[in-house]
């Protein structure tokens, strides 16, 4: 799959179109929160099957930084795909649920099981180093159809 010729949606970071990736891992983008913003995405999807259907479906990660500092992350999710012929479709997107502390909360690991998907997230305390969240959490998404759902999100640590 060459990954450049997907659109990926920016609402995650509050960008209303589709973006597309085609020379690179990062585009700029216009944030209707943020102003102008990098929009950056992985090189190596995860997959795993949550429809029983033996295709598996990708989930990428995804993060928004501001123009400012360059480096400060504002915005993180994950754009999930599901497979249609050869093709992949977006199936929606998983944001962080747990929002706590100074910083954005950061999505670490997906993992597949039947009709959903579990999410950790490390989210920050107010006395956090901007380098070490301390905090854990999970959210399960449910899958119903084409459609994500969060459940309640669990504290871990």
């Amino acid at each position: 799959m060459d990954w450049r010729t997907v659109p990926t949606p920016g609402e995650f970071c509050g960008v209303p179109e589709l973006l597309r990736f085609e020379s690179g891992n990062e585009v700029r983008a216009t944030s209707t929160t943020w102003g102008e913003v990098r929009v950056f995405r992985s090189t190596r999807p995860d997959y795993g099957d949550t429809d029983g259907d033996n295709r598996d479906e990708a989930v990428v990660y995804v993060g928004c930084r501001d123009t400012v500092t360059m480096n400060a992350q504002i915005a993180a999710g994950y754009v999930v795909y599901a497979q249609v012929g050869k093709d992949f479709a977006i199936l929606g997107s998983i944001t962080p649920r747990r929002k706590a502390g100074p910083y954005p909360t950061m999505l670490v690991r997906p993992e597949f099981a039947p009709g959903r998907i579990i999410v950790h997230e490390k989210w920050y305390r107010p006395n956090d180093a901007h380098c070490c969240p301390s905090g854990d959490a999970t959210t399960v998404w449910s899958r119903e159809g084409n459609r994500l759902t969060p459940g309640t999100t669990r504290v871990t640590s």
